[in-house]
């Protein structure tokens, strides 16, 4: 278990000067089944080395309660969690977690450690839950769980799962998925989908693919 723990440690830290920049287009969608509603976003989001993220909406449509409600809490939530101070409080690391090692399995065809997670604090935006970390590379590739804390008085169930992909020798988000038990409201799901336009590494540091690329992803 430590093993894991420090190599995951060691990737972190690799990939954080490793990384110098990224843009990419996100597209949300969400929808109440109860109450028929739906909505979707387009964004584009460029992240700059240390902690820099800016997103800028494309296009919107769909419930402006939705839009409201569910979008732009995400993207609030985003600004709040970016800054180095921020992400200290809320990282998978032991000062944040405990960890227990539950056994090994395939994602994608990759061999993985899956861990489970448990909060120290109760705060809404640590997960109790479940991690994959790939067995070559040492990066988170999975997330799965449930906020430590209710998001608020009307949510009374949240499931994330959190997906990674590999690019460019590099683990960024592939996916987010949520479903929500909401009270009056019932079920709502939520669905967040990644595509990278370009990727900028640190060619000085360089392990895999080209230091600056337009990116397709693989």
């Amino acid at each position: 278990m430590d093993q894991i723990l420090d190599r995951l440690k060691v990737h972190d830290e690799w990939q954080e000067r490793y990384l110098i920049e990224y843009r990419a287009q996100r597209n949300f969608h969400a929808a109440n089944l109860k109450f028929e509603e739906a909505a979707t976003l387009e964004v584009r989001t460029t992240f700059r080395r240390p902690d820099t993220i800016e997103s800028q909406v494309l296009r919107t449509e769909g419930s402006k309660l939705i839009r409201e409600r569910v979008f732009d809490k995400i993207l609030k939530a985003e600004n709040e969690t970016h800054s180095k101070l921020a992400k200290q409080q809320v990282d998978i690391v032991p000062a944040n977690y405990r960890f227990s090692y539950v056994g090994q399995e395939l994602c994608d065809d990759r061999k993985c450690y899956r861990l489970a997670i448990t909060p120290r604090r109760k705060e809404k935006y640590l997960i109790q839950g479940q991690i994959w970390i790939d067995a070559e590379d040492w990066s988170i590739v999975r997330i799965q769980g449930s906020p430590a804390k209710r998001p608020s008085f009307w949510t009374r169930e949240t499931q994330i799962d959190r997906r990674y992909k590999r690019i460019y020798g590099i683990w960024l988000n592939d996916s987010l998925e949520s479903t929500s038990d909401i009270l009056i409201a019932g079920r709502s799901t939520l669905r967040i989908q990644y595509l990278y336009e370009a990727i900028e590494t640190d060619g000085s540091m360089e392990r895999l693919g080209e230091a600056s690329v337009p990116c397709q992803d693989r």
